[in-house]
């Protein structure tokens, strides 16, 4: 009995519908996953029904894209009450300075000669939520680009002539969004971060975990994190980061398998752990 924590669907810049994702997590094995899209709960209604159908849990999930001291920091929201309205107007607030951003990289490509549309975008998305791998999609079907690393590359990823930087909230400011709406706050993929002095900081403001197992993390990593977690005192996770093959470049399922011992001490820290059944 295994479970994967880091999972991503169409609801933001995965390529699988909620349920496709549940049903894929189901076939790799897996007995639990967390669906965790990015500053978005919109797929989680669909993978909840769809965990009854395929016998298998979903923890509601969310993972906050933060920056601090310029530095990207993500950080995970795990039994997340995805009904409670307080917690999605915050979500609609962003949602729409994301797709305003979303606009303005368009419009940055239109003047560089890469001549596509918002619809040319929403054939890979909706309205909910878009993003630059949705634009770079739309990009590889325009044929500008032969791949989603060559449109960051070349033209929106940091640096490059169509970026466009974006409001982002503060790591303290999302566990505190977690925390309020009774769910777990846990620090995404730390081996990515470039410097770890902030670990210290995010637990005086209320982190609870750390995801020690990650696609990414080497087993340098590993053991690293696994010390910051009895130093910290914090629960550990672990998840593939799971966002279909055409993104990842390769089938993540089941190379992360999370014994589910944690999977039970995350529910003795939770609040809404009944919303996920």
């Amino acid at each position: 009995m295994f479970a994967d924590l880091h999972m991503h669907s169409k609801a933001s810049d995965g390529t699988n519908s909620p349920s496709v994702v549940v049903r894929l997590a189901k076939e790799h094995g897996l007995s639990c996953i967390s669906l965790t899209d990015h500053d978005t709960v919109e797929g989680l209604e669909e993978a909840i029904e769809a965990s009854f159908k395929y016998q298998i849990e979903v923890i509601p999930g969310i993972e906050f894209n933060c920056y601090y001291k310029e530095q990207e920091v993500h950080i995970l929201g795990y039994f997340i009450n995805y009904r409670d309205q307080k917690f999605t107007e915050k979500l609609d607030e962003m949602k729409k300075l994301r797709n305003d951003r979303a606009m303005a990289i368009i419009k940055k490509l239109n003047e560089l000669g890469i001549k596509i549309t918002k619809e040319d975008v929403l054939e890979f998305t909706s309205e909910k939520f878009i993003g630059r791998p949705h634009i770079a999609r739309a990009m590889i079907k325009k044929n500008y680009v032969e791949s989603v690393k060559e449109a960051f590359d070349k033209y929106i990823g940091v640096g490059a002539p169509a970026y466009v930087e974006r409001y982002r909230i503060t790591p303290f400011k999302a566990i505190e969004y977690i925390l309020e709406n009774g769910a777990v706050p846990v620090l995404a993929h730390p081996g990515l971060l470039q410097e770890d002095a902030i670990i210290k900081e995010l637990v005086n403001n209320g982190l609870v975990g750390i995801e020690v197992y990650h696609s990414k993390h080497t087993s340098h990593d590993v053991e690293k994190y696994l010390k910051k977690a009895k130093e910290y005192n914090l629960i550990i996770t672990g998840g593939t980061d799971f966002h279909g093959i055409e993104v990842d470049g390769r089938d993540l399922l089941g190379t992360i398998k999370l014994e589910c011992e944690y999977v039970e001490i995350l529910k003795s820290k939770a609040k809404n752990v009944e919303i996920s059944k």
